[in-house]
C-alpha cells in the first residue's frame, strides 16, 4: 500500500509553529538577559548614609538572603546604608521549625554579610501575633497559658542569646496594639493565647534584656506614626511600663504609608516628640509607600510617592525624636506591596532593575536640608 499524500493546506500552521516557538524563546530569553542583567547604579556622592548621619539618625534597609548573590543589591546595601534589618529570615516558622530545634541559617547568612560590610543589624521581631508566620506546631499544640509562656521565654533567650552583642536592636514585640483592636481584622495570637493581657509584653522586654543586657529593644506597630487609638494605647503602655522597670528603649513606627491618606508632617512630629519625651526615642522601621488606591498616571504616582518620601522624613530629622530610619526594602522587585498581591508598587527608591526613581532623589533633598 502505498503512503497516503498530505494535504498541504494542513501544513501551513504547522510550519509555522517551530518558527513561533524559536522567536518566542529568544524574546524571553532576551527580556530575561535585560531584567536580570541590571547593573549597579552611579549614585551621587556623598551617600546617602551619610547625609542621615549628619543629622544623627542611622539609615537602614530591609534584607533578604536571598538576594545577597545579586551584585546590584549587595553593592546599594553597602554603599548607600548604614545598618541592615533581618525580618523574614527571624520569624518563627523559619526559625524554629520544632519545639526543640532552631534554624540559624538564613538569619546567619545575613549577619555575615552585615560584619563583612561592617553594619549594624536590626533584627524584627521577638514575638508577633500573625498566626501564619507561626508554626503549625506552635499554634496547634493546645498548650497551657503556662506552657506558652515558657516556649516564648525559651525562643526569646535562645535567639537572643546566640546573638548577644551582635545586634543593635531587637524589635521585642510587634503590632500588639492594632492587633489587639482588630485593626483591618488582624489578631494577636499571643496576647489571645497568654490571658489576654499586656504582661507577655512586660516579660517579652525582660526576658530579651536578660539575654543581652546591651541591645536595645524596641516595641513596634502599625498606624502608630500619628496621634490615634493605636499610638496612645502604646504611649500609655510605655509609660506605665517603664514606671514598673520594663526596659523598653524605642517605639518603632512601621510608617506603612497609604498615599491616598498620608500624614501631615506636623501630625508625625507631633507624635514622636511625646514618645520623645517620654524618654523613647523614635525609630522608623519598616517604610514604604503604597500608591494602590490612588489614582493617575505613573508619572503622577511617582511624584506622589517623592513628596510622601520626603515629608517622613523630614518630619524624623525636625522632631529631633527620631534615631533611625529603616526602608523595607530597595527595590520595587522586592516590594511588601507586591507580596500582598496588588500590583502598583512605587514602593522605594529604585525600580525593579536597581534604577534610582524620583523618589531617591526626593530622599536625598531631604537629607541634605538642614
Amino acid at each position: 500500500m502505498g503512503l497516503a499524500q498530505k494535504d498541504p493546506k494542513n501544513l501551513k500552521p504547522r510550519a509555522l509553529i517551530i518558527p513561533s516557538i524559536i522567536l518566542f524563546t529568544a524574546a524571553a530569553a532576551a527580556f530575561c538577559y535585560w531584567y536580570f542583567s541590571a547593573i549597579t547604579p552611579n549614585l551621587p556622592q556623598p551617600p546617602l548614609k551619610d547625609l542621615a548621619t549628619s543629622h544623627g539618625i542611622k539609615l537602614g534597609s530591609h534584607a533578604l538572603s536571598n538576594r545577597l548573590k545579586d551584585r546590584p543589591y549587595t553593592d546599594i546595601t553597602a554603599s548607600q546604608y548604614s545598618f541592615i534589618t533581618i525580618d523574614g529570615e527571624a520569624q518563627w516558622i523559619s526559625l524554629r521549625p520544632s519545639p526543640a530545634r532552631y534554624n540559624y541559617t538564613g538569619v546567619d547568612k545575613l549577619m555575615a554579610f552585615a560584619q563583612k560590610n561592617h553594619m549594624p543589624i536590626q533584627i524584627h521581631h521577638l514575638v508577633w501575633g500573625e498566626e501564619k508566620f507561626l508554626p503549625a506546631w506552635l499554634k496547634n499544640g493546645r498548650y497551657s497559658q503556662g506552657q506558652l509562656l515558657n516556649i516564648l521565654h525559651d525562643g526569646i533567650t535562645n535567639v537572643v542569646g546566640r546573638y548577644k552583642g551582635k545586634v543593635a536592636e531587637w524589635t521585642v514585640v510587634n503590632e500588639a496594639f492594632t492587633r489587639s483592636r482588630h485593626i483591618y481584622g488582624l489578631h494577636d495570637w499571643w496576647g489571645e493565647h497568654t490571658g489576654g493581657s499586656t504582661s507577655y509584653i512586660d516579660d517579652s522586654f525582660i526576658w530579651a534584656h536578660q539575654a543581652d543586657p546591651n541591645a536595645k529593644l524596641l516595641l513596634n506597630d502599625f498606624d502608630d506614626e500619628t496621634e490615634n487609638s493605636v499610638s496612645n494605647a502604646a504611649y500609655a503602655y510605655i509609660k506605665a511600663a517603664k514606671a514598673r522597670g520594663v526596659p523598653i528603649d524605642g517605639i518603632g513606627m512601621q510608617m506603612h504609608i497609604n498615599a491616598a491618606n498620608p500624614p501631615s508632617k506636623a501630625a508625625v512630629i507631633k507624635n514622636m516628640q511625646r514618645f520623645g519625651a517620654l524618654g523613647v526615642p523614635t525609630y522608623v522601621t519598616e517604610f514604604d509607600v503604597n500608591v494602590n488606591l490612588v489614582k493617575g498616571s505613573n508619572t503622577y504616582k511617582n511624584q506622589l510617592e517623592s513628596q510622601i518620601t520626603y515629608t517622613i522624613v523630614r518630619a524624623c530629622v525636625e522632631s529631633k525624636s527620631c534615631v533611625s530610619f529603616d526602608e523595607f526594602g530597595i527595590s520595587d522587585r522586592e516590594s511588601l506591596i507586591k507580596w500582598l498581591g496588588h500590583i502598583d508598587s512605587h514602593s522605594f527608591l529604585f525600580d525593579s532593575r536597581y534604577r534610582p526613581k524620583p523618589s531617591f532623589y526626593a530622599f536625598r533633598e531631604a537629607w541634605l536640608q538642614p
